[in-house]
């Protein structure tokens, strides 16, 4: 439990400071240098929430397998702020694997 209260205040702090930045970066600026900067945590891409049993995905795996094509075996489940995903890769390997707004680089739609 301490863990979980820890992670959460460290997370809370983190936020708080990454808000003090961006306000003191908007102060600074003005007119046309004026940024619209976003604090928090990513969201998933819109075309995530269409992602059912049957729906060709790639994920980046690594530097070495590179991306790997795949089709969704189970419908996803939303599990707080991430979905998770049972992919069936095109090499026969069945992974479980968390989608989140952080790693969205590694998710992309089949075929493209």
């Amino acid at each position: 439990r301490l863990r979980l209260v820890l992670e959460a205040t460290e997370q809370r702090i983190g936020m708080v400071q990454a808000k003090t930045i961006t306000d003191q970066i908007l102060e600074k600026t003005s007119g046309e240098d004026e940024k619209d900067l976003k604090v928090g945590t990513p969201s998933l891409p819109p075309w995530a929430r269409q992602i059912r049993k049957g729906t060709k995905v790639e994920y980046f795996w690594n530097e070495v397998e590179g991306w790997c094509k795949g089709e969704v075996s189970e419908d996803p489940v939303m599990v707080v702020d991430e979905l998770i995903i049972t992919v069936l890769f095109d090499d026969g390997t069945t992974v479980r694997l968390p989608f989140q707004g952080d790693e969205k680089a590694r998710w992309r739609p089949g075929g493209m």
